[in-house]
């Protein structure tokens, strides 16, 4: 008697544990959203270099990371996104630093004119040089985890006025924001501060006689239809834009998943390194489709310039210790390769 209730109960015993393991199934991953907001519209080359992060960021992490795309306004106004990702009020933004200076000074150090000569150079300096991991400490006082620069090609003046000199931009009034303002100022011209969404029509009104923006966008922007002179070199060779994140956001995730976002973001970014050449003849091609005038600046006047601008890169070396640090960086980089 007592040999079969042991036998019932053993058996009983079996079947409940068999029971507890197939209704607990495979644990569930926690899933995570990731809103990020674009400053730049949609069409962009920017722009969509990040929706194929977030592709690959959810691809990577087997989708435990959803990520929202948002775009100009949706969430906050352009001035406002850097303190609202640092506040949690999103947990992500792609802008550039030098929309945020008086916030983040260190993010002038990006905007020096005349640093870098090729995207190749700019890749090696964030990535090889330590660049980054700079960045990285700036922003994380400000409680935003700067996850990747992304490359938007070269940047330089496009006007409405023709341009042989430099002497040409006495006095016209051009657009150009942060330390593109102090360069527009040496030239003897007037900056103003616009978005990127404005400038188009503060071209076809005259505004503003002329922009310092990425030459691709006389494509994506159809810049080409009211810009009437296109002027080389540009300012940046190549100009950055970055996704930022906020950093509570970040630490929230498991470092499996951190390292899946980082390979992803760093991916674009080298992606967006070896497409910027193509992208700055896309605007060249946009700009003989029309008619323009491509105009390259004497040796002279470029040479003029550059002297002009140095005590810019001083400027921003002062703002703060880590300035100097990054300023230094760059510099010491491109003295070793011939170009200070």
């Amino acid at each position: 008697m007592r040999k079969k209730l042991g036998l019932k109960l053993g058996l009983l015993a079996i079947t409940a544990a068999i029971c507890l393991v197939i209704g607990a199934g495979p644990a569930v991953a926690k899933e995570y959203v990731l809103r990020i907001q674009s400053v730049y519209a949609e069409v962009g080359h920017g722009p969509q270099m990040l929706k194929k992060f977030a592709a690959k960021a959810q691809e990577y992490t087997k989708g435990q990371v959803k990520i929202q795309l948002f775009w100009p306004g949706q969430l906050v106004p352009l001035k406002e996104g850097f303190d609202a990702v640092g506040k949690g009020m999103m947990e992500g933004l792609y802008s550039c630093l030098i929309y945020y200076g008086g916030i983040m000074p260190e993010g002038k150090t990006e905007w020096l004119p005349f640093s870098w000569r090729t995207s190749q150079e700019a890749y090696d300096i964030y990535t090889k040089g330590g660049y980054l991991e700079l960045l990285r400490q700036a922003s994380a006082k400000h409680k935003v985890f700067y996850l990747t620069p992304i490359i938007t090609a070269d940047m330089g003046f496009m006007t409405s006025f023709p341009v042989k000199t430099l002497a040409d931009f006495k006095g016209k009034k051009l657009r150009a924001t942060g330390v593109d303002g102090l360069v527009v100022k040496t030239m003897g011209a007037a900056a103003v501060t616009l978005p990127a969404s404005d400038l188009y029509i503060s071209m076809q009104r005259g505004t503003v006689d002329g922009i310092t923006y990425p030459y691709y966008t006389l494509s994506t922007l159809k810049l080409n239809e009211v810009v009437k002179c296109v002027v080389l070199p540009g300012v940046h060779t190549p100009s950055i834009t970055g996704i930022y994140l906020n950093q509570g956001f970040w630490k929230s995730l498991p470092p499996d998943l951190q390292k899946l976002i980082e390979k992803a973001a760093l991916e674009v970014f080298q992606q967006s390194a070896q497409a910027s050449r193509s992208w700055d003849q896309e605007g060249m091609d946009a700009a003989k489709a029309k008619g323009r005038m491509i105009t390259t600046l004497p040796d002279a006047d470029v040479k003029k310039l550059r002297q002009l601008c140095q005590p810019l890169w001083a400027k921003v070396a002062k703002s703060s210790p880590l300035s100097k640090k990054m300023v230094d960086l760059i510099a010491n980089y491109l003295k070793a390769k011939g170009a200070l």
